[in-house]
């Protein structure tokens, strides 16, 4: 690249690293499933194996004798198709000439020889010229080509029976998932581990630096690949990797927490003991998993360039986690105390193989991958305080919480899902997340996706529907169910005038409602009585019947052991007040164990939104509205704010802040204040002052003031009075802890 393209190199690899990307992640599952076909009908894989190897030998030295760009990523992108081809055919070739018993023997002297020729293959990256470590790849392909020869012939795979039950997926997706984990941690460490020997450790070469200990951990792997491997033919493979996970997460605490160059070599060593056992025998994990060995390349393939995602994630985690800490020192042992933290979900999840839970390990995994990206942005965005958490072992678990904003949900599930080591909890959402264009109408930016349903996405994630509008529905809603049952109806058939107003005249029939000129204009609200007869009656015959599925799905999988999360009020608050308790709490509350996730908000202190919530269990003694109320955390800018209303007049900052005060010592028993209002109330309120003042709540000379202009907060969909709404959230919580009290 340097010596044909000197002046856009980086440009040029930025789209060859996309392409063979690319290729990586589509070739293993097409190459597979068209290798099982062939194995069928009586094909050959080593057969198929030589011809992609030779294929991929001509196309190394293709790039070894390129003179230009374009001929050097052609031929770039034919060895990179080849040889993945060729690795998910070869791999395929053990389960059908290995005996089931020696499968982790073997499984381990395949791992052993990958990381063997990983080490010599990085050795002649780094010691022969370009051109000459091109043809040496070549020279080293054609000999693994020839070596096809020694393995024997398959015996004849006969194709399933018709309508055979198999096995299913479940256990391949948990050592998927497992895997997963486990290269989203690898990623992390070695996409910066170059970086932390010079930035942190001061080391001068780097590069030799970083070599030498990648070449101690692999010799380590090399080792511990075939012992492991051996020992699990004989105990459980589960076992085998869950401890290969153990080493690894300390090693990658190790450079967390005593990041010194004179314990660096023992901590690769660490590492690659622990790398070599589940690089080994996780495959051989994945072979017990397969659930029918006529698709076994198909499935391997489409195991590895699953579990192979997180390579995408990791590099943009890691990056941000070093650019949002306070020194590069810090910023790095954040990002391998996250490494060992997914060495260690890893080697844990693998102990799910073989136990059904009533949690798809898909949905973990989307959970989980929505967590690591989330997270972050929310760190960005809001201050998150919690206090209490849901038990380490929650079955049949409903937790309940209030509602006010858009973040809670996906927040509060996600953090439940960390500090329970993986074990996530269903959702219910509202039904519109399950028709065509929710994504468009939430982000204008993805305008192109207004035809396409997220539902099985939202399903896969643990999101269950529960239809939350019962007398309105948005207008393309009633729209879609109509057209659907009955086709393109005239739109004075099917609807009133009333809610006809917000279509142009043109529109005549229902699909001129559907074009994408009108999707924004089509979400507005409609009453169900402006549906004319006998579309009314169906409509409202669907809607019981679909709330009816809705609440029997959702008990079905909390009465088999589920945790779920719900916000019964169904809507925001806008006004402050909790709205009443609906739906499917009801059914849930006589038949699992109830927790309450209270939150409040401090939306007068700082810069980012501040969000406070308690997780606490629910002792049934008085109304879980009540109890839900009166454990909310009480924040500055709830107390501030009743306090400026029950005054309305003029005052300083130091009237302000003992006003606070007596508010903040003269609640309920049983309040919960925020810790920083209890330690610091001075600072807090001058905070809030502050930032009133800045968005025009208060009017003042920085040191009194008076109640200014009246508005709403951005953040809170459909507040008009924020200063209002918090008065009003703290009078209710009040109310609740008298009641209680009682």
């Amino acid at each position: 690249m340097l010596r044909l393209a000197p002046r856009n190199h980086t440009a040029i690899l930025e789209v060859l690293a996309t392409l063979v990307f690319i290729a990586i992640a589509v070739v293993p599952p097409i190459a597979g499933a068209l290798s099982d076909r062939a194995r069928r009908r009586g094909g050959d894989r080593r057969r198929e194996t030589a011809i992609w190897l030779a294929v991929d030998v001509a196309a190394l030295a293709g790039m070894a004798a390129s003179a230009s760009i374009g001929a050097l990523g052609a031929a770039l992108i034919a060895a990179t198709i080849a040889m993945t081809a060729a690795q998910t055919i070869y791999q395929a070739l053990l389960p059908e000439v290995v005996p089931r018993s020696a499968w982790g023997a073997a499984s381990a002297m395949r791992g052993g020889m990958t990381l063997v020729g990983t080490v010599l293959g990085l050795l002649a990256a780094a010691l022969l010229a370009p051109s000459l470590a091109l043809l040496a790849m070549a020279a080293a392909v054609a000999l693994s080509a020839i070596s096809l020869a020694a393995i024997p012939l398959a015996p004849p795979s006969a194709p399933p029976p018709p309508h055979a039950i198999v096995r299913d997926r479940h256990d391949l997706g948990v050592t998927l998932v497992a895997r997963g984990w486990i290269v989203l941690g690898m990623t992390l460490l070695n996409t910066y581990v170059l970086y932390f020997f010079a930035d942190v450790l001061g080391v001068r070469d780097a590069s030799r630096g970083t070599g030498m200990v990648a070449g101690a951990a692999l010799l380590g792997a090399i080792v511990s690949s075939i012992l492991a491997g051996r020992f699990s033919d004989r105990f459980d493979r589960r076992i085998v990797v869950a401890l290969s996970g153990v080493p690894m997460t300390l090693a990658a605490l190790g450079f967390a927490l005593l990041p010194d160059a004179h314990w660096i070599f023992a901590y690769a060593a660490l590492f690659g003991l622990g790398f070599g056992g589940v690089f080994s025998v996780g495959y051989a994990l994945a072979l017990d998993a397969i659930p029918e060995m006529g698709d076994v390349a198909r499935d391997l393939g489409v195991w590895g360039t699953l579990s192979n995602l997180p390579l995408i994630a990791a590099p943009v985690i890691g990056g941000w986690i070093i650019a949002h800490s306070g020194t590069p020192a810090d910023g790095y042992r954040w990002l391998f105390a996250l490494a060992a933290l997914c060495f260690a979900i890893g080697s844990l999840t693998v102990l799910h193989v073989g136990r059904r839970s009533v949690v798809p390990f898909l949905q973990t995994f989307l959970v989980g991958l929505a967590a690591v990206i989330r997270q972050p942005l929310f760190a960005l965005r809001l201050r998150v305080r919690q206090w209490g958490r849901l038990p380490m072992r929650h079955r049949r678990t409903v937790l309940v919480a209030n509602h006010q904003h858009e973040d809670e949900s996906e927040l509060i599930v996600e953090r439940a899902y960390a500090q329970s080591f993986g074990r996530t909890l269903y959702t219910a959402s509202t039904r519109r997340m399950y028709e065509p264009g929710f994504f468009a109408l939430r982000m204008p930016w993805l305008g192109f996706m207004r035809g396409v349903n997220a539902g099985p996405l939202f399903l896969a994630m643990g999101m269950l529907p529960l239809e939350n509008e019962l007398s309105s529905r948005p207008l393309r809603s009633l729209v879609q169910a109509v057209h659907a049952q009955h086709g393109d109806l005239a739109l004075e058939l099917v609807f009133r005038p009333e809610a006809l107003t917000i279509a142009p005249a043109s529109a005549t029939k229902l699909s001129d409602l559907l074009v994408p000129a009108l999707f924004v204009a089509g979400d507005t609200r409609v009453r169900l009585s402006y549906v004319r007869e006998p579309y009314r009656k169906e409509l409202l015959a669907a809607l019981r019947a679909g709330v009816d599925e809705d609440i029997a799905r959702i008990v079905d999988v909390v009465q088999r052991g589920a945790s779920f999360f719900v916000t019964p009020e169904g809507f925001y608050s806008v006004d402050g007040r909790m709205r009443p308790l609906k739906g499917i709490v009801e059914y849930l509350v006589p038949i699992a164990d109830v927790w309450l996730a209270a939150v409040a908000f401090d939306p007068f202190r700082g810069r980012r939104l501040s969000i406070l919530y308690r997780v606490l269990p629910y002792d049934r003694s008085t109304a879980l509205a009540t109890a839900l109320a009166a454990a909310r955390p009480f924040t500055t800018s709830a107390l501030l704010a009743a306090w400026l209303l029950a005054v309305d007049l003029p005052f300083d900052t130091h009237e302000a802040i003992d006003g606070v005060v007596r508010l903040r010592d003269g609640l309920p028993p049983g309040a919960f204040v925020d810790p920083e209002l209890m330690r610091e109330p001075g600072r807090c309120v001058r905070e809030a002052l502050d930032v009133m003042a800045e968005r025009g709540f208060l009017h003042g000379d920085g040191t009194r003031y008076a109640i200014g202009t009246r508005g709403g907060d951005r953040r809170f969909a459909g507040v008009t009075d924020i200063v209002a709404y918090q008065a009003t959230f703290a009078a209710e919580t009040i109310a609740a802890l008298r009641t209680m009290s009682r």
